[in-house]
Formats: C-alpha cells, sequence, structure tokens
C-alpha cells in the first residue's frame, strides 16, 4: 500500500515508526512547519520531521496542505491510503478524498466517546475505569467517521495524563497496523458510530486547572492527574500561584476542617482539608520553580499554621 502519513506532535511519532518496522513505510510524511516555541520564541524542528528524519523517510512541511501544488505532488504519489495523527489541521474534502481509499485516523478515546481535542484529559477527570484507541474514517464532521477498530486499555488508578498519553500513542501505533492489515486484505469493515452517544472533549484551557477545595477529595485527585503535565493543575497560597503535581486521597476522621485549610505538612505530604476527607500532596511546583517533593516544599518555605490554599 502506498500511504502518506500526517503528523505533527509527538503522540504521532509510535505510530509512524510501527508502520515502519511492520513494512508499511510511508510513501511520503507530511507535517507542519518549523515553528517557534518558549518565551525566546526560538524556532524549533518539528518533531515528526526528526522522526522522519531518523527513519529515513521522505517528507514535507507545507504551510498549508490544501495548495494546489502540494496537493498535485499527492496526486504524482498516487496514494492508497492517508494516515492522520494528531496533524492539528481540519482537513478539506478535497484533500481527504485523494487517496483511493480515503483516510483513516487514530482517535485517542473510544468513540464516539470524547470527540474533540482533549479526550485523554477529559477520561480522566471524568474517573473513567477505561479508555483505548479508535481507528475511523476521516470525514468532514469532527471525529464522527465509520469506525474500523477499537483497542480498550484500562486508565491506571494512579495514572495522569502525560503516563496515559504515552500509553495511547504506543496503542495507536499497533491499532493502525492493525487497521491497514484489515484494509490490505480487503477485510476491513466500518461501522458507523452512533451519534446519540456522542459526548464531547473540548481543548482543556490553563483555567479548567484550577483547584476548587471545596469539591471532595476524589475529585481533586481526578483533576490533579487530568491536568497533569499540561496545563497542570493550579491553587495559591498567600499570593504566591502552585502546581499540584501528585497526591493522593486520605479519610478525614474528624471532618472540622476548612476547604483548602492544611491538617498538616512534613516530609509525608501536606494534607489539605477539601469538601469531603483529605488531598495529601506529595509533589508539587512552585510557580517558575522546579517540580519538587512535599517534604523539599516544606523545608524550603515558611507556611503559617493558620495557611489556607486558594
Amino acid at each position: 500500500m502506498r500511504i502518506v502519513f500526517f503528523g505533527s506532535s509527538d503522540f504521532a511519532i509510535p505510530s509512524l515508526t510501527a508502520l515502519k518496522s511492520a513494512g508499511l513505510a510511508p510513501a511520503l510524511v507530511v507535517t507542519k512547519p518549523d515553528a517557534p516555541r518558549g518565551r525566546g520564541r526560538k524556532i524549533y524542528d518539528s518533531e515528526v520531521k526528526l522522526a522522519a528524519q531518523e527513519l529515513s523517510l521522505p517528507f514535507e512541511q507545507p504551510a498549508d496542505p490544501h495548495d494546489p501544488a502540494f496537493l498535485d505532488r499527492l496526486r504524482e504519489l498516487k496514494p492508497d491510503i492517508g494516515v492522520v495523527i494528531s496533524y492539528g489541521v481540519i482537513l478539506k474534502p478535497e484533500l481527504i478524498a485523494l487517496p483511493k481509499l480515503g483516510m483513516i485516523n487514530a482517535h485517542a478515546s473510544l468513540l464516539p466517546l470524547y470527540r474533540g481535542a482533549a479526550p485523554i484529559q477529559r477520561a480522566i477527570r471524568d474517573g473513567q475505569a477505561e479508555t483505548g484507541v479508535t481507528i475511523m474514517r476521516i470525514i468532514e464532521q469532527l471525529d464522527a467517521g465509520d469506525v474500523l477498530l477499537q483497542e480498550r486499555t484500562p486508565i491506571g488508578p494512579r495514572e495522569n495524563a502525560g503516563g496515559l498519553r504515552d500509553r495511547l500513542a504506543e496503542l495507536s501505533g499497533k491499532a493502525l497496523v492493525d487497521a491497514l492489515g484489515l484494509l490490505d486484505s480487503g477485510k476491513a469493515k466500518f461501522t458507523p458510530q452512533d451519534a446519540a452517544k456522542a459526548t464531547y472533549a473540548p481543548k482543556v484551557e490553563k483555567e479548567h486547572g484550577v483547584i476548587d477545595w471545596r469539591l471532595p477529595a476524589r475529585e481533586v485527585d481526578l483533576l490533579v492527574r487530568a491536568m497533569t503535565p499540561k496545563p497542570g493543575a493550579q491553587t495559591r497560597l498567600g499570593n504566591k500561584r502552585f502546581i499540584v503535581i501528585e497526591g493522593t486521597v486520605e479519610q478525614d476522621l474528624y471532618g472540622m476542617g476548612i476547604p483548602g485549610g492544611l491538617q498538616s505538612s512534613g516530609e509525608e505530604g501536606i494534607r489539605v482539608c477539601t469538601g469531603k476527607d483529605l488531598y495529601r500532596i506529595t509533589r508539587i511546583k512552585p510557580d517558575n520553580g522546579r517540580n519538587m517533593t512535599a517534604g523539599e516544599f516544606v523545608r524550603g518555605h515558611h507556611i503559617a499554621p493558620d495557611a489556607r490554599f486558594g
């Protein structure tokens, strides 16, 4: 099969590597142009471009993949299938229809659940026990195409969005190889999604990570795990902002604390009162500071007896 691969973020790299290892090396890798990042706005190479170079795969970085000259370049390749993984561009009908078999995408949820930009974070925030990867046909409507196959995986009780993202990136590669095998053998069967069961996972913004200590400790824990590593679960202590990296839920035997108030702080963690039970912070990061254990934080900061997160 002649494959054209579209991807930009590092989430796409395990899929690209899996295709090459399975003897399904793309005829062309398409990724976004190199772009500035960070406060210094330094230009950084596209991560997928670097991966393509390492795998000795041809690549292009069109500013607009719908540019007529680039579409002509794709037509010359006569691709059988387009594979899209975390490309970050909404594809138009002319491009979607260009490969003989259309285009497929690996989406990091069990569609029709969590269509949209942040399925991993939303699944954790909602307390889901499992998630997975869906290989679907790309159509104009967002994440609504017919499903070719799904791979399921449990969400670990302490797993955060970063760890789950890494696992789903690897699972996407496996699922894509299986999907392309079905297409190549003529055994592929596409099943329409049940639109009535669709839920949506819009992009997570920085403000979504603000901790409300009035919530039960379990809800705080889900938020911290969902927002780690980005955009971060935020709280304030006095006039300073902190990012809570990790913690655990503990039963509150007394239930007398004010939400956000500190019950205790030491090497074992910072116990914060919530709307129900305690949340023991075990790792925390001061704004513009480094990730540290609770013990390191307590030793380096004066915490008043009446201190309260808010």
